[in-house]
């Protein structure tokens, strides 16, 4: 019982130094290239991120609403990978879920004087 608290220690102990790595190397205005237990994950979302874009606060939610099983908030939001993931998966259940999430996180965003939210 000992041996497999110091391995779960152990593991923890590295995530924790991958995840400090990282963080080093973005302060350092350095592109993180981490190649340890999480590096292939960090490859994924490097891959798939982009900036924040400025969308309307009501247009989004009623995007959401309506179109959200088939993605049209993701391509209004221009987030064509995703959107393009809703569509080919919208005759499953996996988008409708992934829409109400989308607008759970939405909801509680504060809109600017114009209206707009950065998504």
């Amino acid at each position: 019982m000992k041996k497999k608290a110091e391995k779960d220690t152990m593991v923890g102990q590295a995530v924790k130094a991958d995840f400090a790595m990282q963080e080093a190397m973005e302060e350092a205005g350095m592109e993180a290239k981490t190649y340890g237990i999480w590096g292939v994950i960090w490859k994924l979302i490097r891959r798939f991120e982009r900036e924040k874009r400025p969308v309307k606060k009501k247009a989004y939610i009623w995007l959401t609403i309506l179109t959200g099983w088939m993605g049209g908030h993701r391509f209004y939001a221009r987030r064509y990978y995703l959107g393009a993931l809703y569509l080919i998966f919208c005759w499953t259940f996996i988008p409708v879920m992934m829409a109400f999430i989308d607008l759970m996180e939405v909801i509680p965003i504060k809109k600017d004087e114009n209206g707009y939210i950065m998504i």
